[in-house]
């Protein structure tokens, strides 16, 4: 066919066109108008510089990645704008809690495990009215609520009355109200009487079957650590095993999280499988109960990214589409962004998502570089070895700036912990739908649960009382947090940039993790 003698276009879309980086660029448009609003101006004006090169030189990106040049300020402005809408979003309630009123009632369903501490009980209600002065005030919101009784699980219907107020901020600098804000609380209430209301609703009635279930067969201390595994209820575990578990950096296994969420995704796939479901209704099937589950356990943050990328997982065969790691990562980030920037505060969501990039960047260069070490047979430790360390590596700044410690035994107690929480959470979750049945069934299932919770315990026991289990961070801001990721990026980049030198950055990336720490713990000394 004789070539065209057609001017050439300034835009060519007849090549394979890159689009991937539309999602990294929309989050970084959600995260500076949430958290830096007045740096989102200078991000778009950089995006308008590329596309403005791209434009006039087409030789400044390569070709297939032009259009994607040429469209990033739409993608960094759609970030910025959700950010924007959703901070200009009116909220009632909280307008209404500024004022501070007294004798306010409220009807609402607890959403999150009562709490107990000093004052008494805390949990979150989501409000369905609110009356003052005798007369409705308005609909909807979210409130924290503190009363000295609160004989009410997740999902029950109250009638609460007391005082309403705005959320006080938090010593040492925590910001409480931008806490309270990630879960879609805008305001407290200081109850005086709280009555559970007829009607409560199927959640409610599921965690209260699925309680009982667990306590058949189970000792109290390893029945706190199922219910809060599969039901999202840590408050009866014991501080001295909350305390193990964060010394010994495995207390992602007690929560529910995305590796949770992935376990119970791939269990249930198994067993539509294993009943004979069709391939295309296979995965529908199979997020709709994920989807329900999350619901159930509360909606933690974690679990909602974990259930967008198993939405992604379970549907991409029936579209007939394969998965790029980050990029399907990056779409799920831009997705749960759009539907909540706030999420960005929330140290869970923070810490599923520096785990989930760790391993997918740092993994290559880490497994490249322990390669010689583990050959033949044990080529699997090698790779639950890198996969424990990529993610080490990559939350070790949150947790230093959120918990004040950093766990560096983390790496070899996840090796023995992560294999046991997969059957436990398996476990729990048919002694806890056994048992709503007909609670005999759940007393063989329990028992043996009960032997691996041990076990578990045991783990966390043993690494947390090592000398050198945990390194104390004190004072650890935004800066120190940059330095460590800036010393990882090369190793981060090396698969995409120089794979050959995956081994070296991968070195690099460990040696500078290790002095980052060590720094950490002579300034905390």
């Amino acid at each position: 066919m004789p070539r065209s003698t057609e001017p050439d276009l300034p835009l060519d879309l007849s090549p394979p066109v890159r689009l991937d980086l539309w999602a990294l660029l929309f989050s970084c448009g959600a995260v500076a108008g949430t958290a830096a609003p007045r740096f989102a101006p200078a991000l778009v004006l950089a995006a308008l510089a590329v596309a403005g090169g791209a434009a006039l030189w087409e030789g400044i990106v390569p070709e297939g990645w032009r259009p994607m040049a040429l469209f990033a300020p739409l993608f960094v402005a759609a970030g910025w704008g959700v950010a924007a809408l959703h901070a200009s979003s009116p909220d009632p309630l909280a307008d209404f809690a500024a004022v501070e009123p007294d004798g306010v009632t409220v009807l609402g369903r607890v959403t999150s495990p009562p709490v107990r501490g000093g004052f008494g009980y805390r949990a979150d209600v989501r409000v369905e009215r609110l009356w003052y002065g005798g007369r409705e005030v308005l609909r909807g919101g979210g409130i924290e609520v503190f009363a000295g009784d609160l004989s009410a699980g997740v999902g029950d219907r109250v009638r609460l009355t007391g005082s309403l107020s705005p959320p006080q901020g938090g010593g040492g600098g925590f910001d409480y109200g931008r806490y309270l804000s990630t879960k879609g609380i805008s305001a407290v209430l200081e109850a005086r009487s709280v009555r559970l209301v007829e009607g409560g609703g199927w959640i409610g009635e599921v965690h209260r079957r699925a309680r009982e279930a667990l306590g058949y067969g189970l000792a109290p201390r390893e029945a706190a650590v199922v219910q809060g595994m599969v039901l999202g209820d840590e408050s009866l575990i014991p501080e001295d095993t909350r305390q193990d578990f964060r010394r010994s950096g495995i207390a992602h296994v007690i929560a529910i999280s995305g590796q949770h969420v992935a376990v119970i995704t791939a269990a249930l796939y198994v067993l539509l499988r294993l009943i004979g479901l069709p391939l295309t209704a296979r995965g529908p099937a199979a997020l709709a109960l994920v989807w329900l589950y999350i619901v159930v356990a509360g909606a933690p943050p974690s679990a909602v990214r974990a259930g967008v990328v198993s939405g992604f997982v379970l549907l991409a065969p029936a579209f007939g589409r394969r998965l790029s790691p980050l990029h399907f990562m990056g779409a799920m980030l831009a997705l749960v962004l759009a539907f909540s920037p706030r999420l960005l505060y929330s140290v869970g969501f923070q810490l599923s998502v520096a785990a989930v990039g760790g391993i997918l960047l740092l993994r290559g260069p880490f497994s490249r570089l322990l390669s010689p070490a583990f050959r033949g047979r044990v080529r699997w430790v090698r790779e639950a070895l890198v996969v424990s360390l990529a993610a080490q590596v990559a939350t070790a700044p949150i947790l230093a700036a959120s918990f004040g410690q950093v766990s560096v035994v983390g790496v070899l107690a996840n090796l023995l912990a992560v294999p046991l929480s997969g059957p436990i959470l398996v476990l729990g979750m048919l002694g806890a739908l056994s048992g709503s049945v007909l609670p005999p069934l759940a007393y063989p299932l329990n028992a043996a649960n009960g032997f691996l919770v041990v076990l578990l315990e045991h783990v966390a026991g043993g690494f947390s009382t090592l000398p050198f289990a945990a390194v104390a961070t004190s004072g650890v801001g935004a800066v120190m947090e940059a330095l460590l990721y800036a010393g990882c990026l090369p190793a981060a980049l090396s698969g995409a940039l120089d794979a050959g030198r995956q081994r070296l950055w991968g070195a690099v990336a460990l040696l500078w993790s290790a002095l980052w720490i060590g720094l950490l713990g002579w300034a905390a000394g």
